[in-house]
């Protein structure tokens, strides 16, 4: 009987091992995380046992609809694997490829509830167990041990409320657009400047649009903020170029008097995809560059450029993404952007990635009033109410949505971390919705 256990538990690491394996060439910039996803994988089915044990006291249907539901989401990352190494995820319809993907991010969310609270039942029951055990007999010592299953209950509840809640969001916030507005005072701003209207846009995410409808109406509220420029601050696709052609008729629709601008965001690169040949990859990221030229939106890559209202200037930098993580790249160079526009008064930044500005910005550039950033999403999911306001992704990004000042020795700069157009992993949004921030700087 051991040696079976054994051998059982051998090839349950082998089909792990493999499963990360695959999973990891077909989406090399996650491997790493699919490491950590094959541990939880292997928690996850020898606590099978536990689960098991407390589905048996239901009755036949209730017992059949648990076990199919704990084994779902690991079933269906087994049909994504498979069908991704057949047909790349970016040649899939658009509902299989947004939605099942979106489906597969709810139930291992749902999944991981449940055996939280599994877990924590083990550990309760185990002063019981141990005193038992202790007081029991020989004969009594195999039949001694307890589990708490009230936790398996309250993990089931737990975890099937948040999932629910959470696919509502795919449903009736998703497109439920907010512009953001904000006003930024600033000592000695030149006076042609004063009041001057800047759109934000950011992570727009165009593979993740099952049409172009509800994106015309986040363009119609771009419009009727009358801005004087737009700045878009990367992540225009998911994880290739084409998936932006449909929109360009309605990209091409935004527009502002002193321009349109825009830099690379992490997913813009074409890193997310394996490609038969570098080749095909640097063809990609060239066809991104041309879509830009196409739209009329000047592409910043390590660069900068000056805008004029009236008598006065300013100059938008422009870096490629750069980030305090390494696994997200750091192609950027300030250094590069800023070089020739030293002695402008006026500089805003454009950096995908917010940690840039506490790494980078904030020590070495006291001079960059603005920095805009997205990336973060705000994981789509918290709450802002009032001044009470908190995301999953402060578990990552300390600065992970809206407005941040920083004053030393009299100089002060801001941060403002856009909390993304689109959407990416699951289709929807709760309690943080789909951002278009204005941002009007004001002489003061």
């Amino acid at each position: 009987m051991k040696t079976r256990k054994v051998l059982f538990l051998i090839l349950l690491l082998a089909i792990i091992a493999l499963m990360v394996i695959v999973g990891g060439k077909m989406f090399p910039k996650y491997a790493g995380r699919l490491i950590g996803f094959g541990l939880f994988l292997f928690v996850d089915i020898v606590s099978w046992r536990i689960f098991r044990q407390y589905s048996s006291s239901c009755r036949q249907l209730l017992k059949s609809i648990l076990n199919t539901t704990y084994w779902l989401p690991i079933s269906l990352f087994i049909v994504f694997l498979a069908a991704s190494s057949f047909l790349p995820v970016q040649s899939w319809s658009g509902f299989f490829r947004i939605y099942l993907p979106g489906s597969m991010v709810v139930l291992f969310l749902w999944k991981f509830l449940l055996i939280l609270f599994l877990l924590l039942g083990e550990l309760s029951a185990l002063p019981v167990n141990a005193w038992r055990i202790f007081n029991a007999g020989k004969r009594k010592r195999k039949q001694a041990w307890t589990r708490f299953h009230i936790f398996i209950s309250m993990g089931l509840l737990t975890g099937s409320i948040t999932a629910l809640l959470i696919f509502s969001g795919f449903f009736f916030w998703v497109y439920d657009f907010k512009v953001h507005t904000i006003e930024i005072k600033v000592k000695d701003l030149p006076d042609d400047l004063d009041c001057l209207r800047i759109v934000q846009l950011s992570d727009i995410h165009l593979g993740s649009w099952l049409s172009e409808k509800p994106f015309l109406r986040a363009v119609d509220l771009v419009n009727a903020q009358r801005p004087d420029v737009i700045l878009f601050t990367g992540d225009m696709v998911n994880f290739v170029t084409p998936e932006a052609y449909p929109f360009e008729s309605a990209l091409r629709k935004m527009k502002a008097p002193l321009g349109e601008f825009a830099i690379l965001g992490n997913h813009d690169y074409g890193d997310y995809v394996q490609w038969k040949t570098k080749a095909e990859h640097d063809q990609n990221n060239a066809d991104l560059e041309k879509f830009y030229m196409k739209l009329g939106w000047k592409l910043l890559k390590n660069d900068h450029s000056l805008i004029y209202k009236g008598n006065d200037s300013l100059v938008i930098l422009g870096v490629e993404n750069w980030s305090a993580n390494k696994m997200w790249g750091r192609k950027g160079d300030l250094k590069k952007a800023i070089a020739g526009a030293e002695k402008v008064k006026t500089k805003i930044l454009m950096s995908h990635d917010p940690t840039h500005w506490d790494k980078e910005v904030l020590p070495d550039y006291p001079g960059i009033l603005l920095t805009l950033s997205g990336h973060t999403h705000a994981m789509q999911l918290g709450w802002e109410i009032g001044k009470c306001r908190w995301s999953p992704s402060v578990w990552l990004f300390p600065r992970w949505g809206g407005l941040y000042e920083v004053k030393r020795q009299g100089i002060e700069q801001y941060l403002n971390v856009n909390r993304g157009l689109g959407h990416l992993g699951f289709p929807g949004r709760v309690g943080i919705r789909p951002e278009i921030t204005l941002i009007i700087l004001k002489k003061g």
